[in-house]
């Protein structure tokens, strides 16, 4: 042999050795029936084969929860795919920056991912993806363009920036994710659009991307601290709910506040966020003050102040606009769902 793999010896959820005599044992085939196939494989992947292997009911429930975020996250880019022509991505320099990122991060996954299977660790792999889709995707990048995908127009610009970020997403995903999840992962190859030289009989007869490199942003440091002002943003909106100030996000008004001595953070992220800052932060609407604000924040030097958000709420989006109603034929809707409304309907 060439190589040669070890493992350690599966015990029960109290660590110890599983026997005939203890009657402590778990058929494979109850597994299946209560939670699938794909789930056993999910626990052999998930498993550090270093040690003693533990296998228990609760262990299960447990992956059983990262398996359907895995499985929410393949939907969501199912969902948001159709009519997607995979042959028509948007060029990397025409992307939104926002959408540049998240592949960005995709790439950081699929190198680890790749020197994990490369130096045996499954375990390192099934955590790295279940990360990338709780912390980058769904309580991040998702959250933010669900207004694009589902308010801006079908085929423009924005919308299709996000449609090519999430393809790439999904198909990069799905492969890597095949050799662990084998059943779940060709239904969705089955589902999803493809690219001329795919092979669509399986997942598995396709090689793993690698890193998209034209997608690649140099530096991440102010997307750093973006998030880091986005956190503090939600720590004050949630504040503001739990005063009763507002309710959802959307009906609120960001100030963000500066001190006279301390504005280089917020002029640096003004310059390159401004117009993207109320989509970021899931508001209707964001404004820079002076002063000082009601709520920290965790950019040093800028605050946070919460006000009901101005004008009317938009009937379609959500948002609220203060030309809400200025067109005449579509009185409940902001100037950027009338536009759209009217291209549909013609």
């Amino acid at each position: 042999f060439k190589e040669c793999l070890t493992h350690g010896w599966p015990v029960d959820g109290q660590g110890r050795a599983m026997h005939k005599s203890l009657g402590n044992g778990m058929d494979p085939a109850e597994i299946f029936n209560k939670y699938g196939a794909d789930l056993l494989r999910l626990w052999a992947g998930s498993s550090d084969y270093h040690v003693d292997v533990r296998c228990s009911d609760d262990i299960f429930k447990q992956l059983s929860q990262n398996y359907l975020k895995f499985r929410n996250t393949a939907k969501f880019c199912l969902d948001n795919l159709t009519g997607f022509d995979p042959e028509q991505l948007v060029a990397a320099a025409d992307m939104q920056e926002l959408d540049r990122w998240a592949v960005t991060r995709l790439n950081s996954l699929i190198r680890r991912v790749f020197d994990s299977y490369d130096a045996y660790e499954f375990h390192a792999v099934s955590h790295a993806i279940n990360d990338f889709c709780v912390v980058d995707l769904s309580s991040f990048y998702f959250d933010i363009i669900k207004d694009r995908l589902y308010c801006d127009g079908e085929h423009s610009a924005s919308r299709r920036s996000a449609q090519t970020a999430l393809f790439l997403i999904l198909d990069a995903m799905t492969r890597m994710f095949a050799p662990i999840l084998a059943f779940t992962c060709d239904e969705i190859w089955q589902a999803m659009p493809h690219r001329e030289g795919d092979d669509p009989r399986n997942v598995v007869l396709n090689g793993m991307n690698q890193p998209f490199q034209d997608y690649d942003m140099g530096a991440l440091v102010s997307w750093t601290a973006l998030i880091q002002l986005r956190d503090g943003v939600n720590a004050a909106l949630e504040a503001a709910r739990n005063e009763k100030k507002i309710g959802k996000s959307l009906e609120a008004h960001i100030a963000l506040v500066r001190a006279q001595d301390q504005a280089d953070n917020l002029t640096a992220l003004q310059e390159k966020f401004q117009d993207q800052w109320a989509d970021l932060f899931i508001v209707s609407d964001v404004e820079i003050a002076q002063g000082s604000g009601a709520a920290g924040v965790k950019v040093p030097g800028i605050q946070a102040a919460v006000s009901e958000a101005k004008g009317e709420k938009c009937e379609r989006c959500w948002k609220h606009h203060i030309k809400v109603g200025a067109d005449k034929e579509h009185p409940t809707l902001c100037p950027r769902c009338a536009r759209v409304i009217r291209t549909i309907a013609l």
